[in-house]
């Protein structure tokens, strides 16, 4: 059953109650970590740390998809790979608690696998009141079950126009995926699109991802200045059909 994908890094959501206009806030208090996680055959769990900071009781909910990237539109779906354990719990005030996260399916696997760990603190009723703005927050961790070397990423890269907004399309061919930030698009003209100074988004293992840029521009085509875990890559865009 495919699922929205709502957010792929952490956030924040604002659940107005009450008034349109807010005369008060109540502060989210949750915390998680690792930001990444990567499991091999060896070591086939993981360890999630989850924090309150707040005063106040928090209700938390962790739960595991399948991540996969096609046709350029990214997607999470319910998956037995893994499993996260204990799904729910309560956080009292100034507590730390560990979900650990199992591989349960130990097969093994031909590429790299992606999933996400979304974890959620859940609204409190209680705490509710008419004319206040209830901060809810998540936290989408990317899990990665690596698989044999493999071909290391490898990207290419195509640039055109949709709708007045410039779209970029990375495919990457390798075994592994590749972080993307600080992204940008010199096109043939010589104007320079800025995709954004920090992370882009991630383009999987055998996989096409496409992103709009943030505001209007048009173009086809041309240089692409990115940073990787491995440091800065350039390389050359086809017009994108």
């Amino acid at each position: 059953m495919k699922k929205p994908v709502i957010a792929l890094i952490s956030m924040v959501f604002l659940a107005l109650t009450g008034a349109l206009a807010p005369q008060g806030a109540v502060a989210a208090a949750l915390q998680a970590s690792p930001v990444l996680i990567e499991l091999r055959a060896d070591s086939p769990s993981a360890t999630i740390q989850i924090r309150n900071t707040g005063q106040a009781p928090i209700a938390v909910q962790t739960r595991v998809y399948r991540w996969s990237q096609e046709n350029g539109e990214e997607s999470l779906d319910e998956t037995d790979d893994l499993t996260a354990s204990p799904p729910m719990t309560t956080l009292q005030p100034g507590t730390t608690y560990s979900v650990r996260l199992v591989r349960v399916n130990r097969q093994p696997v031909a590429q790299e696998q992606a999933y996400r760990v979304l974890v959620d603190e859940l609204p409190d009723p209680n705490r509710q009141q008419s004319g206040t703005i209830a901060m809810v927050v998540r936290h989408s961790i990317p899990v990665f079950l690596l698989g044999p070397e493999g071909k290391p990423a490898q990207l290419s890269w195509s640039v055109g126009t949709r709708n007045g907004r410039l779209v970029l399309r990375a495919t990457n061919s390798g075994d592994r995926r590749v972080r993307l930030s600080n992204v940008s698009v010199r096109l043939p003209g010589g104007q320079n699109v800025s995709f954004g100074n920090g992370l882009l988004g991630y383009a999987l293992a055998n996989s096409t991802m496409e992103w709009l840029s943030p505001g209007r521009a048009s173009g086809s085509g041309g240089t692409i200045t990115a940073t990787t875990e491995r440091g800065t890559v350039t390389g050359q865009a086809a017009g994108l059909r």
